[in-house]
C-alpha cells in the first residue's frame, strides 16, 4: 500500500497549477492545491477517500526563488502521514553559496533549484531556454541534476475542452555529494527521485502555460494527474 501512496504522490510533484485530481483505477485518491505568485509557490496536498482511510496524508510546501534564475531562496514543508508529522525548513545564503537546514550547511550554486522551481520554469520560460539542459537540483538536502526534454506538441482534452500542448518528459539523476543531510525527506518526496520513474508533463501552448496534465509510470502502473477545471 505504500508503494501505491508514493506512486500517487509521484503525480502531485509533477504539477503545480491551480487544482488537480489524481486518480487511480479511476477512483479518486489525491486533491492538490497550488497558489503560486511572481516567486513563491504554496502547495497543499490531502488524499481523500478509500486512500484517506488507510494512509491519510496532509501535506504542505512552500518555495521561496529568485525570479530570474528560479534559485531556491527559502523552503519549507510541513509533513502529517498517517501518526508522523515533522517539519523541515531551509534558507540560501548567497554570500558564501551556502544552504542552510536548520542545523546542517550545504555547500550549494546560487542556480540551485527544487523540483518546485522546475515546474515553475517550464510554465515561465520558453521550450529553447530549458529544452535538455541540466540543472542542478536539491531534494531536501540531496543533491541531483534534472533536465526537461521537449517531446512534442500535442491535444490534451479536458471535458469538453481541446488543450494544444507542450508535451516533456522530466529526468532527475543523483549526484554524488558526501554533505547531503541523513534520513531527512519525507516518504513520498524520498521516492520522486526514483532512477526507474518515468516522469511528464503538458503544458499548456499558449495563454496562461498552465501545467494541465502529468504521468508518471513506475513498477509497470501508470498514474495520471489532471487539472480539474480549464
Amino acid at each position: 500500500m505504500k508503494r501505491l501512496l508514493y506512486i500517487l504522490f509521484l503525480c502531485f510533484c509533477i504539477i503545480h497549477a491551480q487544482d488537480y485530481k489524481i486518480t487511480f483505477f479511476g477512483l479518486p485518491a489525491v486533491d492538490v492545491n497550488m497558489d503560486m505568485d511572481e516567486n513563491r509557490i504554496n502547495f497543499s496536498v490531502q488524499t481523500v477517500g478509500l486512500i484517506n482511510l488507510i494512509w491519510p496524508t496532509e501535506n504542505q510546501y512552500a518555495v521561496t526563488y529568485h525570479s530570474s534564475h528560479f534559485g531556491l531562496l527559502n523552503y519549507e514543508k510541513k509533513i502529517k502521514q498517517g501518526t508522523n508529522k515533522s517539519k523541515l525548513t531551509a534558507a540560501y545564503y548567497p554570500e558564501d553559496s551556502t544552504l542552510h537546514y536548520e542545523q546542517t550547511t550545504l555547500k550549494r550554486v546560487p542556480e540551485i533549484q527544487t523540483i518546485f522551481t522546475l515546474l515553475a520554469q517550464v510554465q515561465k520560460e520558453p521550450i529553447d531556454a530549458i529544452d535538455t539542459k541540466w540543472f542542478p537540483m536539491d531534494h531536501d538536502g540531496q543533491l541531483f541534476s534534472a533536465r526537461l526534454l521537449w517531446a512534442d506538441t500535442s491535444i490534451v482534452t479536458i471535458k469538453d475542452s481541446s488543450i494544444i500542448c507542450n508535451h516533456y518528459r522530466l529526468d532527475i539523476k543523483a549526484e554524488e555529494d558526501v554533505t547531503s543531510l541523513h534520513e531527512q525527506s519525507d516518504y513520498f518526496m524520498d521516492n520522486i527521485v526514483a532512477p526507474e520513474a518515468v516522469r511528464q508533463l503538458w503544458v499548456e501552448k499558449s495563454g496562461r502555460h498552465r501545467i494541465i496534465q502529468a504521468s508518471v509510470k513506475i513498477y509497470g502502473i501508470n498514474i495520471m494527474a489532471r487539472i480539474k477545471n480549464v
